[in-house]
């Protein structure tokens, strides 16, 4: 299924008197607009308009490009829930064939800033910012569903249902602190995945449980009685940072009193990291649980989960501007959040199709008057010519 037959499965909220523009046709030119660079409404008219003649052979438009008014009204309207479908959708039949043994599937929320809007007058009307959570293949960097909350607290009930969008056998999924729970853990088996939970205070029992086992003097023998598996990776430098990180893995769990309380429960592990900053040293201890039998597999899942912060979370900020969007210049306060929601998973829809080819798309702003127009033009010809061929 293409991009643009996948968009067309959306219900038009639209009444059909009221219809001037298709659909898809708006949500395509969105797309387009930001792949190739676009940061809002206005800049994605203006662009769509420069190439109107060439986007007549791949949409319809019967009545010319829409406006940038037109555009905001429609990204307001659509339930975020279909969008989130069609991403899933797409990435699971676009990239599911490839994805490699063991991959690790990183979940994590974001709260998209600025989405926000609070009214001093009437406390009612306000409301907070939109927040998702994503789940992101690591090695892929491939984004293959997400599920919106209303806040970072109901993480806990959104993870169960972007599990239920993703096919995730054979596949090994990491979750941090918020998201250790006994029911995740054992929706996770079901699908017949492996977990990697890190633990913190929100399981205070187990979490000062297995920090107590591991505060012990890990000599040859306690390792042997226990099954501990270690493993210490390279010296890292980055920024003028030196850091050494040891991973330690127990697999006899007859001390554990909450071994039974999750399922499958296969192993639990500390990191310690040493770091050598500018002569000064430091010692970090991080705990966590997992399914996983092999500290190898657990410490590539611990380290790669971290690639949806630097590799998704980063480049939403950094190169498509998220958290500053003019989506908060929005005077309906109703419209934020489902705006806010909704060019969230364009965006990522924009990531998914970018990777595996080499096209420049520009992070700089642009300040777009009609002398520039035919600037723009060219220099993103090819992400043009890339996203009409997806079509």
């Amino acid at each position: 299924m293409t991009l643009k037959e996948s968009l067309m499965t959306i219900k038009d909220f639209r009444i059909d008197r009221c219809k001037k523009h298709n659909l898809c046709d708006i949500l395509m030119i969105v797309l387009i607009g930001y792949l190739t660079g676009c940061k809002d409404f206005e800049e994605i008219h203006f662009t769509a308009e420069i190439w109107e003649e060439r986007l007549k052979k791949y949409l319809e438009l019967p009545n010319g490009i829409p406006s940038a008014d037109t555009i905001l009204r429609v990204l307001a309207g659509i339930d975020g829930k279909e969008l989130e479908r069609v991403l899933a959708v797409y990435a699971r039949e676009t990239f599911g064939s490839q994805i490699p043994e063991k991959e690790i599937i990183a979940i994590d929320g974001k709260t998209i800033k600025r989405s926000a809007y609070t009214n001093h007058k009437d406390e009612s009307k306000s409301h907070k910012a939109a927040h998702v959570v994503s789940a992101f293949a690591s090695s892929m960097e491939i984004c293959f569903g997400q599920v919106k909350t209303e806040e970072k607290s109901n993480e806990i009930t959104a993870i169960p249902e972007l599990l239920d969008l993703l096919e995730i056998k054979g596949l090994i999924v990491t979750i941090d602190a918020m998201g250790c729970q006994k029911k995740i853990a054992e929706k996770i088996i079901e699908k017949k995945a492996d977990y990697l939970f890190s633990l913190k205070g929100n399981q205070e029992k187990i979490h000062e449980d297995v920090k107590d086992f591991f505060n012990h003097e890990l000599d040859e023998k306690y390792r042997q009685r226990y099954k501990i598996q270690s493993l210490s990776c390279e010296v890292e430098k980055d920024h003028g940072r030196i850091e050494k990180r040891d991973y330690y893995l127990c697999t006899n769990l007859k001390w554990l009193a909450e071994k039974d309380e999750w399922k499958n429960l296969g192993a639990v592990g500390m990191v310690r990291s040493h770091r050598m900053t500018n002569g000064s040293e430091s010692t970090e201890f991080r705990y966590f649980i997992t399914s996983l039998k092999d500290v190898k597999l657990a410490a590539k899942a611990m380290r790669s989960h971290w690639s949806i912060e630097n590799n998704l979370h980063w480049v939403l900020d950094t190169v498509f501007d998220e958290d500053y969007c003019r989506v908060r210049k929005i005077h309906n306060a109703s419209w934020r959040c489902v705006v806010a929601q909704n060019l969230n998973i364009i965006r990522k829809l924009v990531m998914n199709l970018l990777k595996g080819i080499e096209l420049p798309v520009s992070t700089k702003k642009k300040n777009l008057t009609i002398g520039n127009k035919q600037t723009l033009c060219s220099q993103n010809e090819k992400c043009l010519l890339y996203a009409l061929q997806q079509l």
